[in-house]
């Protein structure tokens, strides 16, 4: 259960930090946005604001992950006793969540493939490639938890017996 109960700190942890980014975001871009509309800042000074800006971000999410991994750091070896009924339920819908995450992003897909003869190819294959990059990281992080899930029944069912 130890390994589980991490995992979910870390998730919180990380949650956290990555929702203060996107609030953040927000309020710094769309101050620039208005003035650059108004003509008080020139076009290129928002595009150097706004590269600055995903720097940042990438920057900052590279040390909220370093930080959650050394505060929570993965265990030895993985739990082998059974799972109360509340972290199961909670394992079971984050589980759910993050299928129904895969299932939207399909549809997203299936409406970009639609898009091909519309749309300028750039933007076309930039949306393809990180819609790719985030079914292959829902899907690995769902059969990662599915095997824990699995892990701990099978623990708790060979207690049983």
């Amino acid at each position: 259960m130890g390994e589980i109960a991490e995992y979910f700190k870390r998730e919180k942890y990380i949650t956290r930090r990555l929702s203060l980014l996107i609030l953040g975001g927000p309020a710094l871009l769309v101050p620039l946005v208005i003035a650059s509309a108004h003509g008080h800042i020139p076009p290129s000074g928002l595009a150097g604001a706004m590269v600055a800006y995903i720097a940042f971000i990438g920057f900052a999410i590279g040390a909220i992950l370093r930080d959650a991994r050394s505060k929570y750091p993965n265990p030895e070896a993985p739990a082998r006793g059974p799972l109360n009924p509340a972290t199961r339920r909670n394992l079971q819908r984050r589980i759910w969540s993050l299928e129904f995450l895969v299932a939207l992003y399909a549809l997203v897909l299936l409406y970009e493939l639609l898009q091909i003869g519309r749309d300028p190819w750039s933007l076309i294959l930039t949306g393809l490639v990180v819609n790719f990059l985030f079914q292959a990281a829902l899907i690995k992080a769902v059969l990662r938890l599915k095997r824990k899930l699995k892990t701990a029944t099978s623990a708790a069912t060979s207690m049983e017996t």
